[in-house]
């Protein structure tokens, strides 16, 4: 009887000790604006990706005079496309498995450490400087990328309109 009181007593310890560590991991990425960091990344990827279907939609427009309810079948057609590519994870969601992954590769005392680091003022600083550097450094990197997407893009629709031309396969 006393052996099962102390394995319940040490299971009891050992969630509670499970939880106060997945509590600190937690109070780490929050310290570490990762939560935030991840929104912006997220609403980042959205406006980028509906930026190329538009691209894409502009370009094959180009080469045809839609009547308005043609035009807003594509329009529709694009907005699908953008729907079926959402995330189905949050940015919670994302943050709860980085902290699974990353807070493992840490002893305790090293997540008080992190996390005194995190909440002073010089580790407050770091995280408030990433986040705002974070917009400028993904918006430097897409503009660069524009030119080499369009160029892409425009000879992608070019090749497949060559391709439709030769083919001369188009349905009756």
């Amino acid at each position: 009887m006393r052996f099962l009181f102390l394995v319940a007593i040490c299971a009891v310890s050992f969630s509670a000790g499970a939880a106060d560590r997945t509590a600190k991991v937690h109070a780490l990425m929050d310290a570490q604006g990762y939560l935030a960091m991840w929104d912006q990344q997220l609403a980042a990827g959205k406006q980028h990706g509906r930026q190329e279907a538009q691209q894409l939609l502009d370009q094959m427009l180009t080469s045809l005079n839609p009547p308005p309810e043609f035009d807003a079948k594509f329009r529709g057609v694009m907005d699908e496309y953008m729907n079926a590519l959402q995330s189905p994870w949050s940015a919670q969601d994302i943050v709860d498995v980085w902290a699974d992954k990353y807070g493992s590769r840490f002893t305790d005392q090293e997540l008080d450490g992190l996390l005194a680091y995190y909440t002073s003022p010089l580790g407050k600083k770091d995280v408030a400087a990433t986040q705002a550097a974070m917009p400028e450094f993904m918006n430097h990197f897409t503009e660069l990328y524009k030119p080499i997407m369009a160029k892409a893009t425009q000879d992608y629709v070019q090749n497949l309109k060559r391709i439709v031309h030769d083919c001369a396969c188009k349905k009756k």
